[in-house]
């Protein structure tokens, strides 16, 4: 009689490259029950002959879950959330795991070799991308007048304007740029020969009463933490900035696109609540529309638009919005112009927004403000899912339906549902 051994069950988190090396190097004594992805896209397909599964289908009957995804925070974060014992989840490119455990699974020597590189490949990115940018850092500290740097207003100015003026304000970032250039980059909005040539000329505006805002990435990088200054180093090249240039005019005054991220990207957290009320100033007691993505879901569940008279919802397409960008202009139009509207709606929403302003409506670009207050609020100082919202800035992820009879009470229209 043979006698029957149970061997270890395993779920691995992430069917990417990372996944691939783990399974190179898989000795074979446990059985692999299934592999996890946060992508709903990847659920259902099969994998190495396993169905790919989401996150909330894991069975509670397993030794270990193997997590394979090389930037792991987000994981650990959503695991804590949902009270899964870290003590049976490894991380494969973790160099700190315990040798012990992880060689009755894996082949050590190939373990070691994968986080060998995976850690040189990351220094030798660094180090090329900080060593090129160096020189736009230390040009703008010094200024000696070698390079040019866009003219940029403090944010309390821009609030004064657009509180005391009722001037507008348009944000631009790397996603409008690279749509401009006609580049794909935005993952909520396609890139189209029509939204670039709005968007070329909703930038170059020159009405007083609309404030171009632009990301302050040129120069001094320092008020920003390593992550985010990587991440500007990173995609300000010498095309980059050439292309920003035939865009933007040298001699006139820009603001912060930043301003609506007031917590992620900076080093002074304990500035985020002064910065976050130097903002709310803007809808204080006033009657706001907001035009937003039907899974943004701006203020739902915090306090953040807890100082406006009122609150009404325009909900359009989380993704490629511009598709609908008659109907949903056709929509805002009939609202009252004493409102505000607050916008955030990606590339499509700073060509609506300046169509609407010279039909004399006030409007505020407000982007992501609502998911980094969210960050803010969770105080873990990365990007972390927000199950009920969109989060553009992370790989896609179900969202969850919500049951907010206010949040309900407060939708006026639903265009492209």
């Amino acid at each position: 009689m043979h006698e029957q051994t149970n061997k270890m069950k395993l779920y691995f988190w992430g069917t990417g490259n990372g996944c691939q090396k783990a399974l190179a190097n898989f000795v074979g004594n446990a059985e692999i029950i299934g592999f996890i992805d946060n992508d709903p896209g990847q659920h259902g397909k099969t994998f190495h002959n396993k169905v790919v599964l989401g996150f909330q289908d894991i069975q509670k009957d397993y030794d270990y879950i193997i997590v394979t995804v090389k930037d792991y925070d987000s994981v650990i974060y959503q695991l804590e959330k949902n009270n899964i014992n870290l003590n049976k989840v490894l991380f494969y490119f973790d160099g700190s795991q315990s040798e012990e455990t992880l060689k009755k699974f894996f082949d050590i020597k190939g373990w070691k070799i994968d986080i060998l590189e995976e850690r040189m490949l990351k220094l030798e990115k660094l180090l090329d991308i900080n060593t090129y940018n160096m020189q736009y850092e230390t040009a703008d500290k010094i200024r000696k007048g070698k390079y040019t740097f866009p003219i940029l207003h403090s944010n309390e100015e821009a609030v004064e304007r657009i509180v005391n003026e009722r001037c507008s304000l348009i944000r631009f970032g790397d996603g409008e740029f690279e749509i401009m250039a006609g580049k794909e980059r935005a993952p909520f909005q396609e890139c189209d020969r029509l939204l670039s040539k709005k968007l070329k000329e909703a930038v170059m505006t020159d009405k007083d009463n609309i404030l171009i805002a632009i990301a302050d990435n040129y120069g001094d990088l320092d008020i920003y933490t390593e992550e985010y200054a990587f991440g500007i180093r990173e995609y300000m090249t010498d095309e980059v900035r050439a292309f920003h240039w035939s865009v933007l005019n040298p001699n006139k005054v820009y603001y912060d696109a930043y301003m609506f991220k007031c917590y992620l990207p900076y080093r002074d957290k304990a500035g985020t609540q002064k910065r976050i009320d130097l903002i709310k100033r803007i809808w204080e007691q006033r009657d706001v529309v907001l035009v937003e993505g039907s899974q943004t879901r701006t203020g739902q569940g915090n306090d953040l638009l807890d100082n406006a008279r009122t609150v009404q919802r325009i909900l359009c397409p989380t993704q490629n919005a511009f598709a609908y960008y008659n109907d949903i202009l056709n929509e805002v139009k009939k609202v009252p112009k004493e409102s505000m509207i607050l916008c955030a709606l990606g590339p499509a929403g700073k060509v609506m927004a300046c169509e609407l302003i010279s039909c004399g409506y006030q409007v505020v670009d407000i982007g992501q403000l609502d998911i980094d207050y969210e960050w803010y609020r969770a105080g873990k100082e990365m990007r972390v899912p927000v199950p009920t919202k969109y989060v553009a800035e992370l790989p896609p992820a179900e969202i969850e339906e919500i049951d907010d009879r206010k949040y309900t009470g407060e939708i006026i229209a639903h265009v492209g549902r």
